[in-house]
Order: structure tokens, then C-alpha cells, then sequence
């Protein structure tokens, strides 16, 4: 047994100074959770401005700089964010350390889902909420009753903060004399604390619940009036209803308003429309993108429990960054040599945390790299190298039949579930990243004697480094296509998705190579 460091990952680490040029924040979203993030980073001592849409009422009485515009474009790094603002009929440039989307959710109507238009009769959920709230009237009565028919969950997927919306309307309502409410629905989420008590207690005080599994309720006009026609999900009888409102839930999506950001960082096709990748590896607020934060919409988040979450972790995760921040000795990650560099921007246009940036030529934001290697193994001209400032060593036997290269995200954590007698005559060499592995790695273990080789990296939409299992996986592909194009079938190459809690997958791939 002998022991060395993993060529082309592991290299010798160095340092270098950089000053970075401011620690404000810009927050994205002037509703309370937007104005309640930025005073309570500015009672830290992160000054705070918030940008609020050109149509949105500023809030009063607020103690934080408003700015009522949007974003044109944005540029930069932690740190050092280059943020153009088109405020009126002006634009400018304003420098921020920090960004976080925090905008209210964008609603979508689902009218013509149900092939209906806005009228006096049919309203969103939002829009009858916002009348309410403003003293507004309910539709005069057809009968000694007013029918409100409320739609949720039954075209399109809705949100649990929409259900809480609902039931607070219900509450309303109750202030109003004869108003009966209808709730036609599928799925009735409740699984937040109190919900399931609070629709109970509906249901006891008179509100009609409705729940579909199929043949969904239509409606139609019928002389000028609207019609609900549906089969009674426990009785089974054909029934029909004429309301004198209806009411729809809405489509939840982020603001289309963090465009500019999400441009800012070349995977963000992978999580759009959010900010915020599927990928459980970037934990609360975190995005892919260094000193970019996502609050409740802008990664799919909408209930009100999570969003008071989303903004303690913002604060807590740009409190941890300052310290880094304000360091003139920041350690450097990634190096691209000068004299072999061509000005492709293969790596700038590639890396999946917006890492690199272009200013007369490539730079390698510190800060902002994740080591992950994807630009060292896309680089035609080999001008990147990866220098972690501490060489991590393994033990490995040269003389190993098989290669086994590891994400070490998730690959080495289910190798250490595996019976050490079953990898005996297995090399395990650890990447920072399944994207790291490159062709000339593959050929150099055969060359050494394997007889096969495992490339093992995370389930897709569980990848640190957003594509780089599926980069690897295409890699091994195109390996394997080559060597059965020249007739080397023996030669045995193959890529496994895992999880650290799936070491089955990798027993399974070496069962395979051994026989």
C-alpha cells in the first residue's frame, strides 16, 4: 500500500490578497418580509436597500433606504455585485456585497384553465382578498342567500399558503349576513400546524367542502348565469350549483422581476424559473451563486412559516460571510495560467456557480469557487488547475484491478458503508466532483493495469455542481462508444448515480467489472 495525492485535483494551494469593496445588501421585495430583512441586517451593521417595483406603494415609516425601480442588469461577485437600477426615467449603477431576492410571489390566474374570463362574477383569490381588505362590497343577492363558490387545487398545482388564504376569506365572510361558501377541491393541504383544526372548524360552522379524485367539476353559462355542474363525490349524484360568485385560486411562481439575477449565473436554466437549485446540497437561502440569496418565492417557497424561516437564514448566512469578506488574504481555488489561456470562455460560459468572470481576461473569483473541477476538465487548452490549500491524501494500491472514482459529496460516504474486504482489490481515488473526471484521467488508469473502471457521482438534481454527474456521465459514455468503435470491448467503463445512503449501487457496478 502506498500513499499519494489525486493528480489532477489535489495541487498545492496558494494565497492572494483582494480587497473586496462593499459589505451592503440590496434586497429584492418591499412587502414586510423584504423590509424586515433589511432592518434587521442594518441593526447588524449591514447597510440595507431595498428595491421595490416601480408600481408598488412604498412602506411607511420604514427606517431602510426604498428605492422605487427595477433591475437592469447585474454583474460581479460577492462582495463586489455591479448592480445597474433604472429608477423613473433614469438608470444608474450602484455597487452591493450582497443580494437577496425576497419578492412577493408572482400570481398566475387560472381562468383559462376553466375557460373563463374576468367578470363582476369570477374573481382570483387574491383579488377578492385585496377587495375585502379594502371595504368592498359582496354582489347583490340573487336569493336570500349569497352562494360564494371557492375553486382550489383542482387545475393546476396549488400552494398550502393559498389554502391559508382561503380559510382566512372564510373567516371574513362570516361577518356578512346569508353568505353560504362552496370549497370544490382535490387536494386539501393541511399538513401545516393548525390548518387541518382550522378547516374542521369550517366545515362545523357551515362551509360546504367538495373533494374530487376525478370527473372534476365544469362550469358553463346558462342564460346569462354561471353554472356548476359536478358529481357528488360521496353520494354520487349528479348535482349542479349557481353561484353568484366563483372564486379561483392561482398559479404561485418567483417574480419575473430576478431575470437580471439568475442571468448572472450560467447553470440557472437548470433551476428556472427559481433561483434556488432542486438540489438538497444548497441548504436555506443558499443559491449556486456566491453572496445571491433566494427568500420564499424566488426558490419555491410560499408558506408563511418558511418564509419567517427564509429570513433568519438570510441574515445568519450573510453574518457568516463577512468575517471572509472583510479578509485581505483570500484563498485562491482555481488558477488559469496566462500563457496558455485563449480567451474562449468556455470556463466563464461553463461553471456552474458563476465563479469566473471576464475582465480583459478569465479570473477566478475565490470566494465564489467551489472547487468542483468542471472548468479544469472543459478548458481545450488545460489553462485551469484546481489548488485546495490542503492536499487531501488517500490510501490506494497501484496495483488495483479497478478504478473506482468517487464524487466526495455523496460516493465517499456510501463507500464507507461498503465491507472493506469487498473493495481489497479496488483503488478508490476521491474527486471533488463526478464533473472533474476527464477523459485523460479514465486512460491513465488503464494504462496503469485496470481492468475497469466506476465513475461514481450524485442522482441528477442532487448535484453539488448542478450538471456535473450529468458532464460525467457523458464523458464516461463517449469513452466507452469510443473504445467499442476500435473493438475494445473488454474494456469495462462504466458511470453509477448514487446517494451517500446507496452504496448497493456501487457494490452492484464492481459485481458487474469482477466477472
Amino acid at each position: 500500500m502506498s500513499r499519494r495525492v489525486t493528480e489532477s485535483v489535489f495541487l498545492s494551494g496558494e494565497y492572494k490578497s483582494r480587497e473586496r469593496a462593499s459589505n451592503k445588501a440590496l434586497i429584492l421585495g418591499g412587502d414586510e418580509y423584504g423590509i424586515r430583512i433589511a432592518e434587521l441586517l442594518t441593526r447588524e451593521g449591514v447597510p440595507s436597500t431595498v428595491l421595490i417595483g416601480p408600481d408598488e406603494t412604498p412602506p411607511k415609516d420604514s427606517r431602510v433606504e426604498i428605492i422605487q425601480g427595477s433591475i437592469l442588469s447585474s454583474s460581479g461577485f460577492i462582495g463586489n455585485f455591479d448592480v445597474c437600477i433604472q429608477e423613473s426615467n433614469d438608470h444608474y449603477e450602484r455597487k452591493f456585497g450582497f443580494i437577496i431576492a425576497a419578492q412577493p410571489a408572482f400570481r398566475a390566474s387560472k381562468n383559462r384553465l376553466f375557460s373563463l374570463s374576468d367578470s363582476e362574477n369570477v374573481w382570483s383569490l387574491s383579488a377578492f382578498r385585496k377587495h375585502l381588505d379594502s371595504g368592498g362590497r359582496l354582489p347583490e343577492r340573487k336569493g336570500p342567500w349569497l352562494h360564494i363558490a371557492f375553486f382550489f387545487d383542482l387545475k393546476g398545482a396549488s400552494e398550502i399558503s393559498q389554502f391559508e388564504e382561503l380559510l382566512s376569506i372564510l373567516d371574513r365572510l362570516e361577518a356578512f349576513d346569508q353568505v353560504q361558501s362552496y370549497v370544490f377541491a382535490n387536494n386539501l393541504k393541511v399538513s401545516s400546524e393548525g390548518l387541518d383544526a382550522w378547516y374542521r372548524d369550517h366545515r362545523r360552522r357551515g362551509v360546504v367542502f367538495f373533494k374530487f379524485d376525478s370527473d372534476d367539476p365544469q362550469i358553463s353559462f346558462r342564460n346569462k348565469e354561471l353554472v356548476i355542474e359536478f358529481v357528488e363525490p360521496l353520494l354520487k349524484e349528479e348535482m349542479e350549483l349557481t353561484p353568484d360568485l366563483i372564486v379561483l385560486d392561482e398559479i404561485l411562481g418567483p417574480s419575473p422581476s430576478i431575470r437580471p439575477i439568475l442571468e448572472m449565473i450560467p447553470s440557472w436554466p437548470s433551476s428556472a424559473p427559481y433561483l434556488q437549485p432542486e438540489s438538497t446540497r444548497f441548504n436555506g437561502v443558499e443559491t449556486q451563486k456566491a453572496g445571491v440569496f433566494a427568500v420564499g418565492p424566488a426558490r419555491g417557497v410560499f408558506d408563511q412559516r418558511s418564509l419567517r424561516a427564509d429570513i433568519e437564514a438570510a441574515r445568519v448566512s450573510i453574518l457568516q460571510a463577512l468575517p471572509e469578506l472583510s479578509s485581505l488574504i483570500v484563498k485562491e481555488t482555481a488558477f488559469i495560467d496566462r500563457n496558455k489561456c485563449t480567451f474562449c470562455l468556455t470556463c466563464v460560459r461553463l461553471c456552474p456557480h458563476g465563479a469566473i468572470g471576464f475582465d480583459f481576461r478569465p479570473e477566478v473569483d475565490p470566494m465564489s469557487c467551489k472547487s468542483c473541477g468542471v472548468c479544469v476538465v472543459e478548458c481545450p487548452m488545460s489553462a485551469i488547475e484546481i489548488r485546495p490549500a490542503n492536499a487531501e491524501m488517500i490510501e490506494e494500491s497501484k496495483t488495483a484491478p479497478l478504478k473506482l472514482f468517487v464524487c466526495s459529496h455523496s460516493g465517499l460516504q456510501a463507500v464507507s458503508k461498503i465491507n472493506s474486504n469487498f473493495l481489497t482489490d479496488v483503488e478508490i481515488i476521491p474527486l471533488p466532483c463526478a464533473g472533474s473526471i476527464s477523459p485523460n484521467m479514465m486512460l491513465k488508469a488503464l494504462q496503469e493495469g485496470a481492468k475497469g473502471i466506476v465513475v461514481a457521482g450524485c442522482f441528477k438534481g442532487n448535484c453539488a455542481s448542478i450538471y456535473g454527474s450529468t458532464l460525467a456521465d457523458s464523458r464516461v459514455a463517449q469513452m466507452v462508444q469510443t473504445f467499442q468503435s476500435v473493438r475494445m470491448d473488454k474494456v469495462k467503463i462504466e458511470f453509477v448515480y448514487l446517494a451517500g445512503n446507496t452504496p448497493d449501487r456501487i457494490v452492484d457496478a464492481i459485481t458487474r467489472m469482477k466477472k
